[in-house]
């Protein structure tokens, strides 16, 4: 699904929440509309960890979210059920941001590219948002790059 952002560029930023610094990884562009409507599924996964004081998180807590990142990073590399367009880190949460046309099957996607981890203390939750409004509040204003 990654075709839809052909150029596959991404940004890196920092914002402040509740004073505590949050590194944001975004893509810099939109999809078509016909795109953004098809995969008008939202998920946002959560990881919320202890970390350090700035809230920041812990060599432990890196390695975890770490090794988590690479398995889902690398089971939707070649798949066209989902596609990542954000990570947010800082205020004691990790959170990655995906995109899809089909919950179930993103979601069996996802539990396979798990099977033998850990089990892991995140959170699900998924929401329709055909304008991707999760992807465009983090790129800058005036940023209407369309792949």
């Amino acid at each position: 699904m990654s075709s839809i952002f052909p150029g596959d560029l991404w940004a890196v930023g920092e914002a402040r929440i509740d004073g505590l610094s949050v590194i944001v990884r975004f893509r810099t562009g939109m999809p078509s509309a016909p795109d953004r409507q098809v995969n008008e599924n939202l998920i946002i996964i959560s990881w919320p960890y202890t970390g350090i004081e700035s809230g920041m998180p812990n060599d432990e807590d890196k390695q975890s979210t770490n090794s988590f990142e690479e398995a889902i990073e690398k089971g939707f590399e070649g798949s066209d059920v989902g596609v990542q367009v954000a990570c947010l880190t800082g205020n004691h949460v990790k959170e990655w941001r995906y995109y899809t046309r089909d919950v179930e099957a993103f979601l069996d996607v996802f539990n396979q590219c798990l099977a033998g981890h850990p089990v892991y203390p995140i959170q699900l939750r998924m929401f329709q948002d055909p304008d991707w409004k999760a992807l465009s509040e983090l790129q800058p204003e005036g940023s209407d790059q369309v792949h």
